[in-house]
This record gives C-alpha cells, structure tokens and sequence, in this order.
C-alpha cells in the first residue's frame, strides 16, 4: 500500500460514500473500488461494508485502520516538512495563494512583516476562490497555496506538502429569531426541513456541509449560493441557515443572527501546502512564523 491508497481510504471513510469520494480525489470510481480491494486484500480483512447501497458502512476493522491510516499520513507530511530545511532555497520570487480569508486570519500582514524580514525574496500573495487556487498550484503557477484542509484532497501527500497553520470550527449561521436559535447546539437531523444558502463548491465550506449531511444519510438542501458573505447572512429568514467558518464570518455579524455550534463540532484547518520537493528553508521559516503569530 502507497501514501496514497491510505489517503483515499480516509476520503472514503469521512464520505461514507465510494462515488462521492471518487469525485473528490478525481479517481473514476472503478480504480478507487480497486484502490479499496487491493487494501483489504493485502491486509487480509474487511475494512468496508458495501451491502447496503445508500450508504456504505466501515467495518470495526476498518475504523481501527482509519486512525492507522490517518496517523501514518501525518507522519509522512512531519518528515518532509522537517527535511525541507536542507535543501537550498531557490526562490527569488515568491507567489503564495490564498483563499479570501487572509484578512479576517491576520495571515496577509503576518507575511508582509514577514517579506520584510527578508529582502533577497520578494514575496507576493495572490486570493482567489479554492478551486481556482489549486488549478493553479498545480499547474506549476504558484509556489505555495494557503487553503483550508477540505480542499486539499486531490492534492496526493507524496506530491503536496500540508502544514496546519491554525483551526476554525463551523458554525451554523441563522436570524435571531428563527425557530432553531433557541437550541445551544443543532444537530444536522434538525437540519432536514431547512434550506441551506452556501458558499460554491471549491470554498472549504460547501464540501463538509455535504459530509456532515452524508454521513447521517441525508442530502443538504442547497438554494443559494455567493461568494461573499455579507450576501448569504442577508438572505436569511426563519426557513433558513447557512454554514460559515467561525473567524471567516465574525467581521460580519450583525444583532440580527446569531452562530450555533453543531452538536459535534466540526474543526477544520487551515493549511500551507507547497510541493513535497520544493521544501526549502524560507518555506518552513515562514510557516514556522505563520504558526507562532497566528496562535
């Protein structure tokens, strides 16, 4: 088994879905079903069960091999990102991606104060939607990418290096007065009736809303969808919600809704990602720097 193959396990195991997985690691279906055999065969157990067609189920096997799987990918990223530092660093121009989250974290001041720091290199960020920003870093056009952890998938740990820089936890997003505001915390099955106004596809956002609405064998009720936020907070009323990450959406609450924690929360993390060769040490500098100041 490969880096790889665990990695698509996780996909697997945090969609609950072969199909949907498939589409995020951008594998056809066939070759991950493939990928998901060819695991079980040379562990010579059952890591998934397949009967029920709506909605797959993890074996007790496959939940041990999960963590397994999910620290041995941890590992594989801590050891390149320390070996980074030997190589020299190449980077006369600096070109990083970001999502547009770069003022709400404090992340676009932190790297000029870091450029500088450093004269010889001049650094440039560039924000862009998570789609776009990805296409990008991998068509070679950028030398870094600041995204969150949930658009990172088709990104394979043996090409990509992922350093978490901080955590944000989603919220739900709803008027003050609306029926489910009373409640300290909302289940997703009391999300059922609810239609969901989202960020597109590609945000970091739209992505676990979709997970978090599998895995309790639901489907999410999109009806709206912007790129800005003060746009979806507008259009809410007592019918319903929307989803936003903590600190992305605080600059932009108002008396009129209020944020809600899901019964379990759902924590994601933003991450520096670069190509696994590339690491140098400017690069583990300044995520060394981003870490310390953004904590």
């Amino acid at each position: 088994m490969t880096i790889n193959d665990l990695q698509a396990f996780v996909m697997v195991y945090d969609l609950r879905h072969i199909s949907n997985a498939a589409v995020e690691l951008h594998l056809s279906q066939s070759e991950l079903s493939k990928r998901m055999r060819a695991l079980e065969n040379e562990l010579n157990i059952k890591l998934l069960d397949t009967h029920n067609k709506r909605r797959l189920q993890i074996t007790p096997a496959g939940e041990t091999f999960y963590h397994h799987a999910h620290k041995m990918i941890t590992d594989y990223e801590t050891m390149m990102h320390d070996l980074a530092p030997n190589r020299p660093t190449m980077f006369a121009n600096l070109i990083i991606g970001a999502i547009p989250i770069s003022g709400q974290y404090n992340i676009a001041k932190k790297i000029a104060a870091f450029d500088n720091q450093h004269p010889d290199t001049a650094i440039k960020i560039i924000e862009d939607e998570g789609d776009q920003i990805v296409k990008r870093l991998l068509n070679g056009e950028l030398q870094a990418a600041i995204i969150r952890d949930t658009q990172t998938t088709q990104l394979q740990p043996t090409e990509f290096q992922k350093q978490p820089l901080l955590a944000d936890e989603l919220k739900i997003i709803l008027p003050r007065d609306h029926p489910l505001a009373a409640q300290p915390v909302i289940r997703i099955q009391d999300l059922a009736s609810q239609k969901i106004a989202t960020l597109p596809p590609g945000s970091g956002v739209y992505e676990p809303i979709n997970a978090l609405f599998a895995r309790q064998g639901m489907t999410p009720q999109f009806f709206f969808e912007s790129t800005h936020i003060e746009t979806l907070l507008g259009i809410l009323n007592q019918n319903n919600v929307t989803f936003l990450f903590k600190q992305s959406v605080l600059p932009f609450m108002t008396e009129h809704v209020v944020m809600r924690s899901l019964a379990i929360p759902f924590i994601s993390q933003l991450n520096f990602v670069y190509p696994q060769r590339a690491g140098n040490q400017l690069l583990t500098d300044l995520i060394d720097y981003l870490t310390v100041q953004t904590n």
